[in-house]
């Protein structure tokens, strides 16, 4: 009987016998990426539409009879312009008109803001012929998505499948969910963060390093992942060391390629923010403008804990910064880092004390918006609700979607709840 392949290159029947074999493979692979997506999926679209429907009825019975209104308009349509206030301006300017080379008569200046979320949205806006506008809200939805994924999958490793998925439902009901479908860059720092610390758990340095220098480019603040890099790198090191001692065979090389593909991975991070700072060198004079230009927001480096702690002594002051939402974040942020701290989960510690002292030592102003990409602190919030009753879990969520939802009625006011 002839052969099915008879008359077929050599190696034919091999290969669509492979591909029989393969495509079961690439199924269980896929289903294993797509684990525990269909509940991460219908969190994000029933909190978008909840936010969407909140924003829209605010449009119609609220904006009326109100002379607060959002001050940009970078849509036509309400649907799509509640998106956007405050520094979305400055996103969209970057996006369209790259960086300015002198300061502003205020005093403002966009060298602030770092290139990595306005020149993504630049590059879909013209690849797909979109406004820029509606390319940062697709480059934010798609992200948010793609993190919430990503984020589950870190909580389970890191803890377990009820604390993955309450991390998931907080990052959708945390007030000031909303920002991550606006024209803001903490999503797409959020899936730069949390790609960073999935690659590192796997010692896949190269690939975490490239994540943490898009973390960089995102937000300077990204800076913060070499500290978890480094402790997750060094105990390997000292392992591979300690087999150089003991003189095993080919330890040596292991050694050096692995102490190479470390150093490489730490690299990157330091030569984005380098190459960031020899730009804005060349633009303004100033290769730390990043830093410098903060005072144009009235914001300077000082001692973490004294704002704070002043506002305990003059709480008038706090409400007449409008900074109440804040000033709670801060020491919810200081709460949830104690119990990571007692967990001892040290690699996510010393990245959320990172990411939760340095902003707070500029101030108090939008400290609850730097609260929502500190993914190590909602991965030690969900697992203390982990371990309370169904009822205290399904009453802390609503409460805190309740309040999301209050204050994206004041964001789609134009009120500074979250600026």
């Amino acid at each position: 009987m002839q052969s099915a392949f008879e008359g077929q290159p050599a190696g034919f029947g091999r290969r669509i016998a492979g591909d029989r074999f393969a495509a079961p493979a690439v199924r269980a692979a896929l289903a294993r990426a797509l684990e525990g997506a269909r509940p991460v999926f219908w969190l994000f679209v029933a909190s978008r539409l909840a936010l969407l429907a909140i924003g829209l009825m605010t449009h119609i019975f609220i904006l009326p009879f109100t002379a607060k209104a959002n001050g940009l308009h970078l849509a036509k349509h309400a649907a799509l312009n509640m998106w956007g206030a405050w520094d979305s301006g400055w996103y969209v300017s970057l996006a369209s008109a790259g960086y300015q080379s002198k300061v502003g008569p205020e005093g403002y200046v966009n060298w602030v803001f770092f290139p990595a979320y306005p020149m993504l949205s630049a590059g879909l806006a013209k690849l797909a012929h979109m406004p820029v506008f509606l390319a940062m809200l697709v480059v934010s939805n798609l992200c948010f998505l793609v993190a919430l994924l990503l984020v589950r999958r870190l909580a389970r490793a890191e803890f377990d499948e009820r604390t993955a998925d309450l991390t998931v439902a907080l990052l959708c009901a945390v007030p000031g969910s909303y920002i991550f479908s606006s024209a803001y860059t903490e999503s797409l720092f959020l899936l730069a963060l949390t790609a960073c610390l999935l690659l590192l758990r796997s010692r896949r340095w190269l690939a975490a390093g490239a994540f943490a220098a898009l973390a960089v480019l995102t937000r300077n603040i990204g800076m913060g992942l070499v500290l978890p890099f480094a402790v997750l790198a060094a105990p390997r090191l000292w392992q591979l060391g300690r087999q150089v001692a003991r003189d095993a065979p080919g330890a040596r090389g292991r050694f050096l390629r692995e102490a190479l593909r470390v150093a490489a991975g730490l690299a990157l991070p330091v030569l984005a923010l380098t190459g960031f700072a020899v730009f804005l060198y060349f633009k303004s004079g100033d290769p730390l403008a990043f830093v410098t230009a903060q005072k144009g927001w009235g914001r300077t480096f000082g001692d973490p804990f004294s704002r704070p702690l002043i506002y305990l002594l003059k709480p008038r002051a706090l409400a007449d910064n409008n900074d109440l939402v804040s000033f709670a974040f801060v020491w919810l942020s200081l709460g949830l880092l104690a119990a990571l701290g007692l967990m001892r989960k040290w690699p996510l510690f010393v990245l959320a004390t990172f990411l939760a002292l340095v902003p707070l030592s500029t101030g108090i102003t939008s400290y609850q918006r730097y609260c929502l990409v500190m993914i190590p602190l909602f991965m030690a919030g969900a697992k203390l609700l982990a371990e309370r009753p169904a009822w205290a879990t399904a009453t802390a969520l609503t409460a805190l979607a309740a309040l999301n939802g209050f204050m994206m009625v004041a964001w789609s006011l134009g009120l500074g709840v979250t600026a």
